[in-house]
This record gives structure tokens, C-alpha cells and sequence, in this order.
């Protein structure tokens, strides 16, 4: 890098500072959306860019070569708008969420609002579509149970974003591998190692304060289930045709076939199951892929979890990617956030402090630009060095960003997937944060699997079982 392009500590301090206080301006005291938020940020770093010497051209390729990266994982995001739609249409949402609701009982209701949004998020990839979906009819029955609105907002959001962590057709999941130059599935496999047990001691402590609460409200409970239950039936037939799609895009990842065509694959297999045995036309079925499925049934809670989809449901997303890569490109390559992070590398000298640097370095980044998106594109590229000068697989530095971003970002109160779930399930963010347990405990396994060193894959594939051996007197040395 020339000499002229080395800002001082302190201009990328203050330059840092400025950046995200327009951000959060943005985000929280104007309450602009987050894509037009993002784009001025981004358009506002291009001058402090080139403040430190670099031309316009060189600052705007700077962007661009950050957005090329993901090219991919647009495409993928495309593909899955597709797929969503047709699975709506096919009635595959519908099956899974019957199935789901005709096994709640009062005691167990946690604990099974839990798995339900964590199997819908999973299939659907997304952890909004889920609690705007299934979170609302669940908290319509946790209401008729006499369950504190809180606990059961926790437990619908800690299944929502476990799907949005883990699914392949999540974007986060494929911002986080993206950014990282990771392999899709195999990002997805080393998540395993953190996210399962994550979710099964979450899985323990719903359990426990389910019987906690008892069984009151059973009856009405019931009632508020067939409501729903009629609904699903009257708008599409349910059964395990409906769930065919599934089982193929699931058959397809573990062959490790790419996700973009297995993806795609399974859109083709729901607009099979649309046309064949919900019987609408293949010209509606084609519209489905484009504009996603909309409910008439006129029950507002059926409506709501059958009306999702299209291609057209991703586009914010994908501006977001655009907006957010360009932004965290422009700050990358500029120099302006490794000179921050320089002297926090100086003290990373192992991996028992370089796996806590990255939570604590995500997390920030999570509540500052509200977003976990955002925090990968910044800490992505910047941290990824670190992990491959000590000889680290970069699927460690997927699976960290995430740990901290895709599920922990919810405790904080103005983190967008916060807000949207207060206002979409009417619980406010102070009710449901206590019992987020999945997102103190994600972060809890990797720390402790960063301080041993367990599942930490090297470069050359092998577990490093030393956890603090690694030297990174060489990361530090530019």
C-alpha cells in the first residue's frame, strides 16, 4: 500500500466514529430503513476514502470488488424468493405448521413453539418470514394458554433465527460464508459444532420453565389451534406430497450439490407439487416464483403465515447486500479499519483470544450497525488474516461472525430483527430479551470452544486440540 494511503490512528478513529453516528442516526433517531441508511453511509465514505489519498476510481473499485464477491450469494438469495413461493403455494409451509400445531400442549408449549419456528426457519431460510408467520400464531395461542407474552416471544424468536443461523437458504447464512470465502456447506456443517448444543440446552430450559408455568388455559388454547387448523385446510390441501420439495433440497445439500441449483431445483419441485396437486395453472405457478404466494382465506393469522415469497420479497435484501458490501469494502480496503484493529492484533497472540476478539468485534459491529449482515461485511475482511496467518480454516471465522451476529444480535433493542419482532408479535424488546436463551448461549459454547481449543479447524483440515498454542507474532507484522 503507498504511503499516502496510511491513515493515522486517529483519522480512522474519528472517521470511524463519525460513519457510524450516521448510521445510528439514521437507523434509531430518524427511522429511515436500513437500505437508505446504509447507502448514505455509504455514499459518506467515499470522501473520507479519498481524504487519505486514494482517487475516486480506486475508492469506487474498492466497493466494487467487495460486491463481486457476492454475486453468488445474490443469486442464491434470488433462488430462495423462488423456492419460497412455490413452497407456499405447494402447501409445504402449511404441512409443516399443521404438523407442528397438532402436537402443542400447554406445558410443553415453549419448548415446542421452539422447534416449530425452528423447523420452518430452516426450511424457509429466513427468521422474519417465521415470526411473521408461524411467531403470530403462536403467540395468539400462548395468549389462550396464559403464557407470559415474553417467554413465549422468547421462544419463537430463539427457533426463528436458529434457522436464519443454520439454513442454507438463509442470507445470513450465505453473507457470513460469503464474506469469509467459505464453501457454503461446509460453513454450514462447522456451525453444527456450536449451534446444536446451543439449541438443545435452549430446548432444556423451555422445557423447565414450561412446567413452571402448568397447564392452564388448555381449552381455550385448543379452540384458538382449530381456528387456525381450519384455516390451513380450507386454503390448501395438506399431506406429505407437500413436503416432496423438502426432501429433495435436503437430499440434494447432502450430496453436497451446489445451493444454487439445488435451490432452484426444489422452487421447480414446488411448482411441480402447485400445479399437479394444489391444482393452479403452471402460468400461476410461474407468477408464484416472481411474486410469491398470497392467502385469501380471510383469517388474518392463516393469511399472514401463507402469504410469503417471491422473488420481488428479496429484493430489500439484496440492495441491503449491495449497500452494506460496498460500505464494508470502502472501510476495508481503505486501511481505515485494520488500523483500528492493528493494535488489538498486537495483543491476539493465540486462539484462545482471537475466537473471543471476533464475538466481542461482531457483536459491536452487530449493535452499531444494527444488523448482523452489516457486522460480517465489516468484520469478515478484516479479521480474516488473523485466522490465516495462524494457520486457521476461515469456516472457524464463518462460524464465530455468526455465533455472535445471526442469533446474539436480537438482545440488543434496536438491532432490526429486534424491532421488527416487538412490533410484528407486539411484544416489547425488554419483555423478551431474558429469555433469548439461544443467544447467550451460541456465543457461550464458542467462547468456551475458543478457550479449548476443541472444533477449531486448521487450514490443513485437522482439529488444533491446543486452543492457545498458536503464535501470531507473525498476524501483526504488515
Amino acid at each position: 500500500m503507498k504511503a499516502k494511503a496510511q491513515p493515522t490512528f486517529t483519522y480512522a478513529l474519528v472517521s470511524m466514529i463519525l460513519l457510524f453516528a450516521l448510521l445510528v442516526t439514521g437507523i434509531v433517531v430518524l427511522e429511515l430503513n436500513l437500505q437508505l441508511t446504509m447507502f448514505i453511509g455509504l455514499m459518506a465514505a467515499i470522501p473520507i476514502a479519498m481524504k487519505i489519498g486514494f482517487s475516486y476510481s480506486e475508492v469506487e473499485g474498492f466497493a466494487f470488488d467487495m460486491i463481486r464477491n457476492a454475486l453468488g450469494v445474490i443469486m442464491i438469495l434470488i433462488a430462495v424468493g423462488t423456492l419460497i413461493g412455490t413452497w407456499a403455494a405447494a402447501g409445504t409451509i402449511s404441512t409443516l405448521t399443521s404438523i407442528g400445531l397438532q402436537i402443542i400442549h400447554p406445558t410443553y408449549f415453549l419448548v415446542t413453539a421452539l422447534i416449530l419456528c425452528a423447523l420452518v426457519s430452516m426450511a424457509t431460510g429466513t427468521s422474519w418470514g417465521t415470526i411473521g408467520s408461524v411467531g403470530i400464531a403462536l403467540i395468539g395461542v400462548s395468549e389462550a394458554f396464559g403464557i407470559p407474552a415474553g417467554m413465549a416471544a422468547g421462544a419463537i424468536i430463539s427457533g426463528a433465527v436458529f434457522g436464519d443461523k443454520l439454513s442454507p437458504l438463509s442470507d445470513s447464512t450465505n453473507m457470513a460464508a460469503a464474506v469469509s470465502r467459505v464453501d457454503l456447506i461446509a460453513h454450514v456443517r462447522h456451525m453444527l459444532w456450536t449451534t446444536v448444543p446451543a439449541l438443545i440446552g435452549t430446548a432444556v430450559l423451555f422445557t423447565i420453565v414450561g412446567f413452571m408455568q402448568g397447564t392452564a388455559g388448555a381449552a381455550a388454547g385448543a379452540g384458538q389451534l382449530e381456528t387456525i387448523q381450519s384455516g390451513i385446510a380450507a386454503e390448501l390441501q395438506t399431506g406429505w406430497v407437500t413436503l416432496l420439495p423438502i426432501a429433495i433440497v435436503i437430499t440434494l445439500l447432502v450430496m453436497q450439490k451446489p445451493a444454487l441449483p439445488a435451490i432452484f431445483v426444489g422452487a421447480l419441485a414446488g411448482l411441480a407439487v402447485a400445479v399437479f396437486y394444489q391444482g393452479f395453472s403452471f402460468t400461476e405457478g410461474i407468477g408464484f416464483m416472481w411474486g410469491g404466494y398470497v392467502s385469501e382465506t380471510g383469517i388474518g393469522i392463516v393469511d399472514e403465515l401463507l402469504t410469503t415469497g417471491g422473488i420481488v420479497s428479496m429484493l430489500n435484501t439484496v440492495v441491503l447486500f449491495l449497500f452494506a458490501l460496498g460500505f464494508g469494502g470502502i472501510l476495508t480496503h481503505s486501511g481505515l479499519l485494520g488500523t483500528l484493529l492493528r493494535p488489538m492484533f498486537r495483543k491476539v497472540g493465540s486462539v484462545r483470544k482471537l475466537i473471543p476478539a471476533t464475538l466481542a468485534v461482531t457483536f459491536v459491529n452487530c449493535g452499531v450497525g444494527a444488523s448482523g449482515n452489516f457486522a460480517y461485511a465489516v468484520t469478515g475482511p478484516a479479521m480474516a488474516p488473523l485466522y490465516e496467518r495462524l494457520n486457521l480454516d476461515r469456516a472457524n471465522l464463518s462460524r464465530t461472525m455468526e455465533d455472535a451476529g445471526a442469533v446474539s444480535g436480537v438482545i440488543i433493542p434496536w438491532h432490526i430483527t429486534a424491532v421488527f419482532a416487538a412490533g410484528t408479535l407486539g411484544v416489547g424488546q425488554f419483555e423478551f430479551i431474558p429469555f433469548l436463551f439461544l443467544s447467550y448461549l451460541s456465543p457461550l459454547v464458542a467462547l468456551i470452544y475458543g478457550l479449548t481449543g476443541f472444533a477449531i479447524k486448521k487450514a490443513d483440515g485437522e482439529e488444533d486440540g491446543d486452543g492457545g498454542g498458536l503464535s501470531a507474532a507473525s498476524a501483526v507484522s504488515e
